[in-house]
């Protein structure tokens, strides 16, 4: 059965009400069944939406679920994206209050950085296109900061709603060197209080880092928006989500790439 989309109004709604958790920094049990998205158009739409009367600049993009098993888990043919919003993308060594924060979930990710426009002129991109417009890639943690109660449980389209669950992306400082490295087969690790609390690998981003950055740039410039050049784009977690407390103190090291670090500390 084909479901009738979202009005308008039911749009804005869903959006406002994501607005109000943002603003008033407090969890949402769940999006109201009367406006809550039906399929992955309607969860787009509320995002476009909340970012929009957020009035938040955008300085980038991401992109999540470049996990085969959790996309057939969560029932998506391929991952989703999210906006980064400009104020949250800062470099390292980052302080955090998380007292501004909802409950915090860590990822380790690759983020790159473009030195050219991928101008919806010239789309499909290939692989190689992408790649050329890459100016640096560096390592990051994602600070992913859902405002919905207990999101791991959230159908997936409401995750989707709530801008992806956004936090804050953490980067550090990279290359512009990156060609040489093996982003597939690099060994990733977060520490947390100097101990190492999960490991992971590169191929565990889509296969290739480069082909979840690719598929972004190609799902981006579906939506009818191509990327610009001077913005900052992450693909997905390399390692699986760790819960951070108050007072922790995270370092992810990128095996020849470099490393990342944030501190979470609780200011009333």
């Amino acid at each position: 059965m084909t479901l009738a989309p979202l009005t308008k109004e039911q749009i804005e709604q869903a959006a406002k009400l994501l607005k109000s958790a943002r603003v008033e920094n407090r969890l949402l049990d769940s999006i109201p069944s009367s406006v809550r998205p039906r399929t992955l158009e309607d969860a787009y739409a509320i995002q476009d939406r909340l970012v929009e009367i957020l009035e938040a600049d955008v300085g980038g993009w991401f992109c999540a679920c470049t996990n085969p098993a959790i996309q057939s888990l969560l029932g998506l043919a391929e991952p989703y994206y999210a906006r980064l919003l400009r104020d949250a993308i800062l470099t390292e060594p980052a302080t955090l209050n998380a007292a501004n924060l909802p409950p915090l979930v860590l990822e380790c990710e690759f983020a790159y950085r473009l030195g050219a426009d991928l101008s919806i002129d010239d789309a499909p991109f290939t692989r190689p296109q992408v790649e050329d417009a890459i100016a640096s890639v560096h390592p990051a943690i994602e600070v992913v900061a859902g405002h919905l109660k207990d999101w791991p449980k959230q159908d997936v389209y409401s995750v989707i709603a709530d801008n992806g669950t956004d936090g804050a992306l953490v980067y550090g400082e990279g290359t512009s060197e990156w060609q040489i490295l093996d982003l597939v087969n690099m060994a990733i690790s977060l520490t947390i209080n100097g101990d190492i609390v999960r490991r992971g690998v590169g191929r565990n981003v889509l296969g290739d880092p480069l082909d979840a950055m690719s598929w972004l740039a190609n799902a981006r410039a579906r939506a009818g928006v191509g990327l610009r050049a001077g913005d900052i784009h992450n693909t997905g977690t390399a390692t699986e989500i760790y819960w951070v407390t108050a007072g922790d103190e995270a370092r992810a090291e990128f095996e020849g790439l470099g490393s990342v670090s944030l501190n979470m500390e609780q200011r009333i």
